[in-house]
């Protein structure tokens, strides 16, 4: 008998709490910073002319509040609004106003935040309130207050922030990015949808969208390898992810007139490019999706950038931009917890944030699309300050790379791979094409003349790290563009993933001239905004830290300028720091004779017993500078 209630009691046991998924719980962080809580304020209390209201009026008129000029500070754990107060109590009698108070002042109220009923809302709890008269004398008695208390208490008290705009953006999300939940696992997850604990910070109210995901009864499997069709989803995938990062982009950029803003959302998507081209070159299984990480931390990077932009919008607009902020945070919480939640950022994802972002967008702007993009173009022209201010350079019909550059110094150089008798007449034409890539970009861009020479020795010397100064090669007895794995291409090694939509990409790769004057223009941005404008020169080793600190973005991204001065890098990339500081060492001495010896290496891999035409390369020299390169 106790055999068997033993038994009993153990089957209880089991089939119980086993049958419980584990809950696993998301916190999503909510910011809400002060100037857009004055907006929210402002829009739904002071409507009236220059930001005003009216809490007490009579038929009259003889009797009346007004408010004006309504401002929103934390203080401790509450809120404080203050605003001014012009006032004038008084009786109508026989058609005439008999005034018997006018009154001239201020009001502040004292709130602590709290979660309104059904959690979806906040508002502020009165803990205080006061007028203040002309000299800041506070005031909480008299025939004055006894009229305003109740009206003010009842117009403060009903301030609220509707945070629906954050449940319904993840809401709709959630079914899109969790292919692996049934309907009603998807709705359980939107039923425990709350609002979090509320903290007054020193720049914004924070709270928190707080929900819980059963964990998956069995984990996905992992397969080492991928099927060829999910490769292709994979690479679909993450090119909507990167056109989804430049619809983003060009649509706050587009929003903003803060020069500022706009330039650190360029470098955002610039810099990502670089990091998406580092996770491509990683291995893909199931266990290992670093692309996504990849999208996620982008992400999180633009996320300060968007909501400064949204707090140059007007009314409750702010609110749907950040919502997008928040959904894209949801997405890196739930990666957090790992494969337990089946994350999935799925093309139905993608093309939801797109609508979040803009409501009435043609989803084609996710089509990855190597054609050259006007508003890309546009964007990053404004970075590097221009001698002229024309108004004609900025429109659409510019080209980064003017029509002139299409004529090389020398038609040889297009579609020519020098033998290594030949070194000794190519390599002063590809001097002069970089010479006059660097000219043009100067007469075209302001640069101190202090920084002249400086600039045209390190387009020669990153030219030389790159690529030897060469365009192409030869391949199974073909001149095809000289290509690494990664999509570096061309005599500056132009990376066409980097700068898709940027530059022509078969241009990049058949024009050389082209390909130098692109190179350049790079590097003279780089050297502007991410050299001099951040005072790289000011560190030991002055002046030449400009090229060198150049180089570290042109190598690794705008987020390495810094690189080659700092501690902790790898010893592999201070090998490549390292190997281009000798290179411009020499170009600053005058010499190019270790650009002969580099080329005259690289022939070497050629077969001397074969012409020209079947001459091939089997691989790119291990000393170029991107280790994309290995």
């Amino acid at each position: 008998m106790r055999h068997s209630i033993a038994v009993l009691l153990l089957l209880i046991v089991v089939s119980g709490p086993a049958l419980a998924a584990e809950k696993l719980a998301v916190s999503v962080p909510i910011k809400l910073d002060y100037p857009l809580m004055r907006q929210l304020l402002v829009k739904q209390l002071f409507t009236g002319p220059g930001q005003s209201r009216k809490v007490l009026t009579d038929a009259s008129s003889c009797s009346q509040i007004v408010l004006t000029d309504p401002q929103l500070a934390p203080q401790a754990a509450n809120l404080e609004i203050h605003a001014q107060v012009a006032a004038q109590l008084g009786v109508g009698l026989f058609g005439r106003c008999y005034k018997w108070v006018e009154w001239k002042g201020g009001v502040g109220f004292l709130g602590l935040p709290v979660t309104r009923p059904g959690a979806t809302s906040l508002g502020l709890k009165l803990q205080g309130m006061w007028l203040t008269t002309a000299d800041g004398e506070r005031v909480t008695s008299g025939r004055m207050w006894d009229y305003a208390e109740g009206p003010l208490q009842a117009l403060f008290t009903s301030f609220t922030i509707n945070l629906d705009p954050f449940t319904v953006a993840l809401g709709s999300l959630l079914p899109d990015v969790l292919p692996n939940r049934s309907v009603s696992e998807v709705q359980d997850i939107l039923d425990s949808l709350k609002l979090g604990s509320l903290q007054v910070a020193a720049d914004s109210l924070n709270a928190s969208l707080d929900f819980s995901v059963a964990a998956l009864a069995e984990e996905l499997p992992e397969e080492d390898i991928l099927s060829p069709e999910e490769l292709q989803q994979w690479e679909s995938r993450w090119q909507m992810m990167d056109a989804l990062l430049v619809f983003a982009v060009k649509h706050y950029a587009a929003a903003t007139y803060l020069e500022t803003l706009r330039s650190t959302l360029l470098e955002i998507l610039i810099d990502s490019r670089y990091q998406l081209v580092d996770a491509l070159a990683e291995p893909v299984d199931r266990s290992n999706d670093v692309v996504r990480a990849w999208f996620l931390d982008s992400w999180q990077r633009l996320s300060p950038v968007v909501r400064s932009v949204a707090l140059e919008q007007e009314g409750t607009e702010p609110l749907m931009w950040i919502s997008v902020l928040a959904a894209t945070d949801a997405l890196y919480a739930m990666d957090q917890l790992g494969p337990r939640i089946g994350l999935e950022i799925s093309a139905d994802g993608l093309r939801r944030l797109a609508r979040m972002i803009n409501q009435g967008v043609d989803l084609e702007v996710l089509r990855y699309d190597d054609a050259v993009d006007p508003e890309l173009q546009e964007l990053f022209q404004q970075q590097i300050q221009l001698k002229s201010a024309k108004p004609s350079a900025w429109n659409f019909e510019f080209s980064l790379i003017p029509r002139a550059y299409a004529v090389t110094p020398d038609d040889r150089l297009n579609s020519w791979v020098p033998d290594k008798e030949e070194i000794g007449e190519y390599l002063p034409l590809v001097s002069q094409l970089l010479d006059e890539s660097s000219d043009n970009m100067l007469k075209k861009h302001k640069l101190d003349e202090a920084y002249v020479q400086l600039f045209k020795n390190l387009v020669l010397a990153t030219a030389w790290q790159e690529s030897c100064w060469r365009q192409y090669v030869v391949k199974d007895g073909r001149i095809e563009p000289l290509l690494s794995i990664t999509g570096d291409v061309g005599l500056m090694q132009i990376n066409e993933r980097v700068w898709r939509g940027f530059y022509d990409l078969q241009k990049l790769r058949w024009d050389i001239s082209y390909n130098s004057a692109a190179g350049t223009e790079v590097l003279l941005d780089y050297l502007v905004k991410y050299a001099i404008r951040r005072s790289e020169h000011q560190h030991a080793g002055g002046l030449d830290n400009l090229a060198r600190a150049s180089y570290s973005a042109y190598n690794g991204g705008p987020s390495k300028a810094s690189r080659y001065r700092k501690e902790g890098v790898s010893s592999y990339h201070q090998k490549i720091d390292a190997a281009f500081w000798k290179k411009y060492q020499r170009i600053n001495e005058g010499s190019q004779n270790g650009i002969a010896r580099c080329l005259g290496a690289v022939t070497e891999l050629f077969s001397p017993a074969v012409t020209v035409n079947v001459q091939r390369l089997r691989q790119p020299p291990v000393a170029f500078g991107k280790e994309r390169h290995q």
